[in-house]
C-alpha cells in the first residue's frame, strides 16, 4: 500500500490579534476583487516550501528543527504590492526584507535539502498572497499605508482541503511551533 503524503511548508503566522493583521486582512479583500480573496487563516509568509512529505520525513523535519538555531525575533514592513502574471497571484512584501527573515528562510531551505527534499533553486522572495486567480494586474493597484508586523516564533504547516457547502477550499493548520528568541545566550 502507498504511503500518504503530507504538503508541508515552514511559514510565519502573523497575530491575528492586533491592528496590523486587521487591515492585513482587508487589503486581502480589496484584492480579493480582481481574483479569489485569501482566507484571513491563510494568510503567512511562506518560509520554505517542503512539498509532499512521508510521516518518516516529517518527523526527520521536526527533529531537525528542533536543533537549528534561528536568528532573533524580528519585525518587518509590508509595503510593497504587486502582481504574478504567471502564478496569477496579488501580494504584499516588505521592500527590504530583514537580515534575520532571510537567515531563517536559508536554515529551513539547508535543513529541508538535509532531510532529502528537493527545493527551489530560484531566490527567496517573501511575500503574503493577498488573492489567488487575478485574471489581470489590478489598475491602479490599491493604495495602503505600510503593515509592521513583529514576529517571535515560526511554524511548521499542512495544507488540508476541506468541504464547505460543497466547494472545496484549503485550510492550512499548524504542527509545531518554534521560537524565534534565541535559548542559547
Amino acid at each position: 500500500m502507498k504511503e500518504k503524503k503530507q504538503r508541508l511548508f515552514f511559514a510565519l503566522a502573523p497575530d491575528h490579534s492586533d491592528e496590523a493583521f486587521r487591515r492585513l486582512t482587508h487589503l486581502s479583500a480589496v484584492c480579493g476583487q480582481f481574483g479569489r480573496p485569501v482566507s484571513a487563516d491563510n494568510l503567512h509568509i511562506t518560509l520554505a516550501f517542503l512539498g509532499m512529505v512521508t510521516t518518516e520525513q516529517a518527523e526527520a523535519i521536526v527533529t531537525a528543527t528542533e536543533q537549528l538555531r534561528p536568528p532573533q525575533a524580528f519585525s518587518l514592513q509590508l509595503n510593497t504590492l504587486g502582481y504574478w502574471k504567471r502564478s496569477k497571484v496579488i501580494w504584499v512584501a516588505p521592500e527590504q526584507p530583514p537580515a534575520a527573515l532571510l537567515t531563517l528562510a536559508q536554515q529551513l531551505k539547508d535543513l529541508a535539502l538535509s532531510c532529502g527534499l528537493e527545493q527551489e533553486s530560484r531566490p527567496y522572495r517573501p511575500h503574503v498572497t493577498l488573492a489567488k486567480s487575478a485574471t489581470r494586474r489590478p489598475e491602479p493597484l490599491p493604495l495602503f499605508d505600510k503593515i509592521d508586523f513583529h514576529f517571535n516564533h515560526f511554524g511548521l504547516y499542512i495544507s488540508e482541503s476541506v468541504s464547505h457547502d460543497g466547494r472545496q477550499s484549503v485550510h492550512y493548520r499548524s504542527l509545531g511551533q518554534w521560537s524565534l528568541t534565541s535559548r542559547y545566550q
